[in-house]
C-alpha cells in the first residue's frame, strides 16, 4: 500500500508542496490540513484538477484543522495514521518585512531572521506536543526556521524527524555549477555541506563583507575537487532567482525529494536542516529505514555542530540555552525594540505564543504608518 502523507498549512509553501505531491506515483493518499476551510478546499481542488491535466491521478483530502486544538490535532492523526507528516504551518509567513518601503524594509530585516522566532515556533511546538501526546511514531518534517526552532524544541524532547529547504536548496546550485565547471555529468558530483539557514540569503544575495562559517566538500567520483574546481568562489558566485514566494518552488523540490528519500528501500545522500534536533544543516542518509548523519571526511559531528552554533549570531542568535530559551543578540534586539517598540532579548519557550502575538500586533501598526495594511 502506498503511503499516506498529512500536510498541515496549505498557504504560499504549503500550496506548493501540494501541487508537487500531487504528481508523485510513490505516494497514497494525500491529507490536507489548514485553519482556512475555504482556502485549503481550493488549494486542493486546483492540485487536483492540474494533476489530472497532466495525466496523474491523485488521492487528495482535505480535513480542517486548527493546530491551537490539541484534542483535534491528536484525533485527526490517530484517524488517518500518516506515514508521513509535514508542516509548514507558521503565525506569520518569513517574507512580509519585503512589503515595506526599502528603507523601512532593510531596518527590520538587519536585525536578522531569528528574532522572528517566536511567529514560527509557536505552531510548530504545539503540533510537536500533540503528536507527541498521541503517541505518533511516523516521520515529521518542519518548514518553519527548523534550523533554530527545531534545535530548541530538541531541548523539549519534543524534537521532529527533521526540517525541510534551506542548505538543501544551496547543494543544487553547487552540483551545477561545480559539474559546468569540470566538464562532467551532475550526477558524478557530489556536494556535502554543513551550513546554516543563515548562508542561504549570502549564497543567492548580495556579496557580504562577512559570512557564516560552514564546510563546504565537492567530489568528483569519490575524489575531492572542491579546491581545483574553487568551491568557495561558485559557492557565492552570483546565481540571480527570483526574489520573494517563487523560491516556495526550490523548496518544495526539496522537500519532495526528501520525501522520496524517507519511502525508498535504497539508502539516498541528500541535505536536511536541524536533522535529530541539531542545529543548522548537514548531509544525511535517507531510507525507509530511517535518518542518520552522513559522514565526512575529516569532519567530526562536534566540529559541524559547533560550525553552525557560530552561525547562529548571524540571525541575530546569541546561544541557546539548555532549557531552550532563546538569548538574542543585543544588536538584533535593539532594531526591534527601537522600530518596533518591541523589547524581547531573551525567549522562552513557554513564552513564545505571547511575544508571537505582541509581535505581530507591533509590526502590522509599524507596516500601518508606512502605508503598508497587512
Amino acid at each position: 500500500m502506498k503511503p499516506t502523507i498529512m500536510l498541515i498549512g496549505a498557504g504560499g509553501l504549503g500550496s506548493v508542496i501540494l501541487e508537487f505531491l500531487a504528481r508523485e506515483d510513490c505516494v497514497g493518499q494525500i491529507v490536507a490540513c489548514d485553519l482556512s476551510e475555504e482556502r485549503g478546499i481550493a488549494h486542493c481542488n486546483l492540485a487536483r484538477v492540474s494533476a489530472v491535466a497532466q495525466g496523474y491521478i491523485p488521492s487528495i483530502g482535505f480535513i480542517p484543522l486548527d493546530i491551537d486544538n490539541k484534542t483535534a490535532v491528536m484525533e485527526t492523526v490517530r484517524n488517518e495514521k500518516p506515514d508521513i507528516i509535514l508542516s509548514t504551518a507558521s503565525m506569520q509567513t518569513w517574507w512580509l518585512p519585503d512589503l515595506l518601503p526599502p528603507e523601512q524594509a532593510a531596518l527590520i530585516k538587519s536585525a536578522g531572521f531569528g528574532m522572528w522566532l517566536p511567529v514560527h515556533l509557536t505552531l510548530t511546538m504545539k503540533l510537536m506536543q500533540a503528536l507527541y501526546d498521541a503517541s505518533y511514531k511516523g516521520i515529521t518534517l518542519t518548514a518553519p526556521f527548523p534550523d533554530v526552532v527545531n534545535c530548541v524544541l530538541d531541548r523539549l524532547h519534543l524534537a521532529p524527524t527533521c526540517g525541510v529547504g534551506n542548505l538543501a536548496e544551496i547543494v543544487p546550485k553547487m552540483r551545477l555549477l561545480a559539474a559546468e565547471r569540470l566538464h562532467e555529468p551532475l550526477e558524478e558530483v557530489r556536494v556535502l555541506l554543513v551550513a546554516h539557514h543563515a548562508l542561504e540569503s549570502a549564497v543567492y544575495g548580495e556579496p557580504t563583507d562577512e559570512v557564516p562559517p560552514h564546510y563546504l566538500r565537492i567530489e568528483h567520483k569519490g575524489v575531492d575537487v572542491t579546491e581545483a574546481v574553487g568551491g568557495d568562489e561558485l559557492l557565492f558566485a552570483p546565481y540571480a532567482i527570483p526574489p520573494g514566494t517563487a523560491i516556495h518552488f526550490l523548496t518544495a523540490g526539496c522537500t519532495i525529494r526528501l520525501i522520496r528519500a524517507f519511502l525508498s528501500d535504497d539508502e539516498v545522500l541528500i541535505h536536511t536542516p536541524a536533522p535529530e534536533g541539531l542545529p543548522g544543516g548537514y548531509p544525511v542518509i535517507v531510507s525507509n529505514r530511517g535518518l542518520r548523519l552522513a559522514s565526512i571526511k575529516g569532519l567530526t559531528l562536534e566540529e559541524a555542530i559547533a560550525i553552525n552554533e557560530r552561525s547562529h549570531r548571524f540571525d541575530g542568535i546569541e546561544r541557546i540555552e539548555d532549557d531552550g530559551t532563546v538569548v538574542f543578540c543585543p544588536e538584533a534586539s535593539e532594531v526591534l525594540k527601537t522600530a518596533l517598540g518591541y523589547d524581547c532579548e531573551r525567549l522562552s519557550p513557554k513564552d513564545s505564543e505571547e511575544r508571537a502575538k505582541e509581535l505581530i500586533t507591533r509590526f502590522k501598526e509599524y507596516a500601518k504608518r508606512y502605508g503598508v495594511i497587512l
